[in-house]
């Protein structure tokens, strides 16, 4: 980590973003320029570096998914990587004359985050050098890696007197990976501890400081940033026609369109800085009123806080005044045992819900198991005449297991299933040619249905 420096007025910026599937090619297409933003200069984009083997979307992609093998719980809706955006002020590096220097700020950074998640979850290291102000984009995958431990159950250990006997037995659960981002910022509080930790461990070594706690100030994206200045601009630089038309002799050497569009550009050239800063007077007005409202939060926030205090001070003085020390110690040994009873009584209850769970998972599992050693022996045909629901259930069970791999392939080659599968059409017509051949009374083709079915658990193991 840097030296301690002195602390300037400039705040640390550290943002946090969640990124799924859908969010995740858009926020990696404008790291790695793939796709067009305004804002960077191309002319400065090749000093933009990569600190990690990742300099595209698709590699991105490719190393998040070597990740991810590793954990147990990957779903299709889960959050895939954290991006975590770290910069400051744009007067606070070194370029402009104040205390950070981009390289050094830039690797701690990534040193505190390599810490948050481990080296090997973080990813993808692009640094920006091609916008206004320097900044830092990391992705890292939230994996959790929980360690082997036991869980004691109750459970029937025997039968004694006509009666089952229950007690305690211990259960070794092994170590897994889970890819969980509550795990890093599901709570607030973990976002606000997130901005007190990097300051405290990076920005202030770095003459930064942490933003303002209880803060109402909100970001302006970019876009809002030129929409605002673009705004102005349009509202501010114009010439019509009608204006340069009624001039002199002298201006018949130009139509008033031509003579428009000329002194315009002329406006623009000389006058858009000043524009510029008109159009985001708006900004910085919003800006102010923020800081107004975050002091007043801050200020409400410590009144409630010296209020329940004070509320806490006279209840104490009811409860204990007047009680001799030995008195009080009588009273804190009963706390100190009622507390104890609460949180062995709540462990209790965590046990007792882990053990009905896992009492579900391993329900679960023997009534798929016993589905799939039915599957194993059930023909195409028999397979192409379960109704829909129950063909589409086996079809999914056989492609989550790799014990039916090879019932799936059989029933693929059998001509009679698309490979998601759907009946093909020589499938359907054999499913209605059996109905058809099935005598009216019902007990040809519904009594071979009923012996399929026999065979086959009355519910699917998908349902819950």
């Amino acid at each position: 980590m840097a030296a301690r420096t002195t602390t300037t007025n400039h705040n640390a910026v550290i943002r946090a973003v969640k990124l799924g599937r859908r969010r995740l090619g858009a926020s990696a297409a404008h790291t790695w320029r793939t796709m067009p933003v305004p804002h960077a200069d191309q002319e400065r984009t090749h000093l933009n570096e990569d600190w990690r083997p990742v300099s595209s979307p698709d590699q991105l992609r490719a190393a998040i998914r070597e990740r991810l093998a590793l954990a147990d719980n990957v779903t299709a809706d889960s959050v895939l990587v954290i991006e975590y955006v770290v910069s400051g002020p744009h007067e606070a590096f070194a370029e402009q004359g104040g205390p950070v220097e981009w390289r050094a700020f830039f690797r701690d950074a990534l040193a505190f985050l390599e810490a948050r998640h481990g080296a090997d979850n973080v990813v993808g290291v692009n640094v920006q050098l091609d916008e206004r102000t320097p900044h830092l984009v990391v992705y890292a995958v939230p994996l959790v890696n929980y360690p082997a431990t036991t869980r004691t159950r109750n459970v029937i250990q025997g039968k004694r007197g006509g009666e089952w006997i229950r007690g305690p037995k211990n259960f070794d659960v092994p170590a897994r990976t889970a890819l969980s981002a509550t795990h890093y910022m599901g709570r607030r509080d973990q976002l606000r501890e997130l901005q007190t930790t990097f300051a405290e461990e990076v920005a202030i070594p770095h003459g930064l400081r942490r933003g303002l706690r209880h803060s109402a100030a909100t970001h302006v994206t970019t876009k809002a940033y030129h929409q605002a200045l673009t705004r102005g601009l349009a509202e501010n630089l114009s010439l019509s026609p009608d204006d340069l038309a009624r001039q002199g002799l002298l201006w018949s050497r130009e139509s008033p369109e031509e003579h428009a569009a000329r002194v315009s550009d002329f406006v623009v050239e000389h006058y858009a800085p000043t524009v510029a800063r008109a159009a985001m007077a708006d900004a910085e007005r919003r800006r102010a009123n923020e800081m107004a409202e975050t002091a007043r939060r801050t200020e409400s926030a410590l009144d409630e806080e010296r209020q329940a205090h004070q509320q806490t001070q006279r209840r104490l003085k009811q409860l204990v005044g007047g009680l001799s020390a030995e008195e009080l110690a009588q009273i804190e040994q009963f706390a100190s045992r009622c507390r104890r009873q609460r949180r062995e009584a709540e462990e209790a209850r965590k046990r007792e819900a882990q053990r009905r769970r896992e009492d579900e998972r391993a329900e679960q599992q023997r009534f798929e198991d016993e589905w799939a050693a039915r599957l194993r022996r059930l023909t195409p045909e028999a397979l192409a005449r379960l109704e829909s629901s129950e063909r589409v259930a086996a079809w999914r069970l056989a492609l989550n297991r790799d014990d039916l791999e090879a019932a799936q392939e059989r029933w693929v080659e059998s001509g009679l299933f698309e490979v998601n599968g759907t009946l093909t059409a020589q499938g359907r017509a054999q499913v209605e040619g059996a109905a058809s051949d099935a005598p009216a009374t019902g007990t040809g083709h519904e009594s071979g249905r009923e012996r399929i079915r026999a065979g086959m658990p009355s519910r699917s193991p998908f349902e819950r």
